[in-house]
């Protein structure tokens, strides 16, 4: 029997079941509930009161709305915003909720001039973060301005290029090694990558049906993505999902090096099984990242992100003679000038071997 008062009640298959009141209509009666589980009645109770703590929050947070603050105006232009893709929409919910509602909260729109950019940008200055991350920031917060047709200019700053890190020989040497012997594909995965470019999500959406052996060829189409959940009756906050790239250029065919081949074959599965797992369920990338990771210190290689292995790839590929539109193609770059700022530092070098090439002749 449920508690007075706590609306706590056991289910049948023995969890426990907290509802609690999620909205009420403008005349206090209650328009909808809201509901969690859990094992215990102390963990669904803790569960529901949490809920309803955050619940109050979101109402005071929504009176700052109705003076039609930037915050309101923002909110609501994300909720219209229903052509961006879901990796999209992740991104933007974060960047509007973590960076410019807590700023803007309290500033009518009216009020927005310049200064009050340059302040904005100087508060995000302040808490350290990146310029490709401030820039990223103040994209959302132009476009936002433009739908809204305000015209404020905004200085975006300057992203300078980081010189790329990659894998040193001997480390190439120690994973080729260990993976050409392995009988666990997640292994041979990450030689695959070192032989592709793959991104993480697009290695975890991988299926059998997208590896043609016959023909040589890595059909890239989908990705393995967590997203923001839309769905406010779902208690999860995220969910992962197969999607298309995020851009036409992502979507493409990358050849299979010849040399990799032979061990490629001997994981051969159905067509309809992901290469990672050889069954109808994907692991998530950051469950495979922990497993990479893993397989590193196994190697007595030191931590690298996983994209250092795509990195690696890129630069070998130049240094070994491949064009760069070749090259930008295989990595599913929207432009050969993404490949190129990139990868100067790689060019840089080969242009130094080449010119060394000339001789004095006397």
């Amino acid at each position: 029997m449920p508690k007075k008062g706590e609306n706590i009640t056991k289910r049948k298959d023995g969890r426990y079941e907290a509802r609690f009141v999620k909205e009420r209509d403008e005349f206090g009666r209650i328009k909808k509930y809201g509901f969690v589980y859990a094992k215990s009645y102390s963990e669904v109770k803790r569960k529901r009161d949490e809920k309803i703590k955050n619940y109050e929050k979101d109402k005071r947070i929504k009176k700052l709305y109705e003076n039609k603050t930037i915050a309101y105006s923002i909110d609501k232009w994300l909720e219209h915003k229903i052509s961006l893709k879901d990796s999209s929409y992740t991104n933007y919910y974060s960047i509007i909720y973590s960076k410019i509602i807590p700023f803007f909260k309290n500033k009518n729109l009216k009020e927005l001039d310049e200064n009050i950019i340059l302040g904005f940008i100087k508060y995000l200055q302040q808490k350290n973060l990146s310029n490709k991350r401030i820039k990223d920031i103040l994209l959302v917060l132009k476009q936002f301005l433009k739908d809204k047709n305000i015209n404020i200019k905004i200085d975006l700053p300057k992203v300078s290029t980081k010189k790329i890190e990659t894998l040193n020989l001997d480390e190439i040497s120690i994973i080729e090694k260990y993976a050409k012997e392995t009988d666990d594909v997640k292994v041979f995965a990450i030689l695959l990558v070192l032989f592709s470019g793959l991104r993480i999500g697009e290695l975890c959406a991988l299926k059998w049906q997208d590896i043609d052996l016959d023909n040589k060829i890595l059909h890239i189409n989908k990705t393995l993505i967590r997203v923001k959940n839309k769905d406010p009756n779902i208690e999860a906050k995220t969910k992962i999902i197969l999607d298309t790239p995020k851009t036409i250029h992502s979507i493409r065919d990358i050849p299979i090096n010849e040399s990799i081949l032979p061990y490629l074959k001997k994981f051969k599965k159905d067509d309809k099984c992901f290469f990672l797992t050889g069954n109808n369920s994907f692991i998530s990338t950051k469950k495979y990242y922990f497993f990479y990771l893993n397989v590193l210190k196994s190697l007595s290689i030191q931590k690298y992100k996983f994209h250092i292995l795509r990195h690696t790839f890129a630069t070998r590929s130049l240094l070994c003679g491949i064009d760069v539109k070749t090259l930008s193609e295989i990595l599913g770059h929207s432009s050969v000038k993404i490949t190129l700022d990139l990868y100067v530092h790689v060019k840089e070098s080969e242009k130094l071997i080449q010119i060394n090439k000339l001789t004095l002749t006397a």
